[in-house]
């Protein structure tokens, strides 16, 4: 118990309460839950024309926070409710299927707290996201597809610098991602991910202006997924970021983002427009922030 609130009072008397507590959900909730996050089947390339709109409902139930290169505080933790709308919209690029989308993120962040102190609760709107992808390699004789997607998101979210939670951080953001779907029979198939994620500064995320910078993020993810019939799957995926460390005015601010994270997924094609998805997800180890001990993500998909 000495050595938790020792860590906490040195993280304290570096940035305030307020000033550390932007930094511990910026790193708590944005980058876990970002667009780049791939599920089942994503890197197949679908025809020219053909759009999506997904909706999905984002719940997580975070305990515990971990100080990097100090110890974990377990009386902590918030509560994520977020809803994210998706369109997205393929095209045809000198015969390389390709196509942009545009995902909005809003929702809540509450019952937040660390070491038993309150800090409020937020709700708003995360920063928009756009993207591009395309896949510079289709072969179906084999099943494998290689996909390049690029991300970018204008700091527009939700944000006020005297609050202490906030949707939006104050800072553009790019993300390259490198995926490879890999299909083994016609039950059996592998999606595997590999992106990373840049970071502009914020210069005004506290009152007193000080600047919040961030090392690059970089996270592998992994899906073996198995095809029951044609309309439904289940998947069991490993999702790890890494780096990521965070300086408040230059000076290493105790978090980053290392987390490893188990996810397992059921989808269903109610109709061959219609698709239904369940994940659930759990990390096993946390440095340098919040630890989600149950997650789920509630998707539907509709095809036209």
């Amino acid at each position: 118990m000495r050595s938790r609130g020792l860590a906490l009072a040195r993280l304290l008397l570096q940035f305030g309460l307020g000033g550390l507590v932007c930094v511990l959900l910026a790193m708590g909730f944005a980058t876990k839950a970002g667009a780049q996050e791939i599920e089942p089947y994503e890197f197949v390339p679908l025809p020219a024309g053909t759009n999506l709109a997904v909706g999905y409902y984002v719940y997580g139930h975070n305990t515990e926070f971990n100080v990097a290169r100090g110890s974990t505080i377990k009386d902590s933790g918030v509560e994520i409710n977020v809803a994210i709308a998706r369109y997205v919209h393929y095209v045809d690029i000198k015969g390389f299927p390709a196509g942009f989308q545009i995902i909005q993120a809003f929702g809540s962040l509450s019952a937040a707290h660390i070491d038993g102190q309150r800090l409020g609760s937020a709700f708003g709107a995360q920063n928009t996201t756009l993207s591009a992808f395309i896949w510079p390699y289709v072969n179906t004789a084999t099943k494998s597809n290689v996909i390049l997607v690029g991300f970018l998101d204008p700091p527009d979210g939700s944000y006020d610098k005297r609050s202490a939670i906030n949707l939006g951080d104050n800072r553009w953001r790019g993300d390259v991602q490198l995926g490879l779907s890999q299909g083994i029979t016609d039950s059996l198939a592998f999606d595997a991910a590999f992106d990373v994620q840049f970071y502009g500064d914020n210069d005004s995320y506290v009152p007193g202006n000080r600047r919040l910078s961030q090392d690059p993020t970089y996270r592998a993810q992994l899906w073996a997924n198995w095809r029951w019939n044609p309309a439904f799957t289940t998947s069991f995926g490993y999702e790890g970021f890494f780096g990521g460390s965070q300086q408040v005015n230059g000076r290493f601010a105790g978090t980053k983002t290392e987390v490893q994270r188990l996810r397992a997924n059921a989808a269903l094609f109610l109709t061959p427009r219609l698709q239904t998805m369940l994940e659930l997800n759990h990390d096993v180890k946390v440095v340098g922030g919040f630890k989600q001990d149950f997650g789920a993500t509630l998707r539907v998909l509709y095809v036209f």
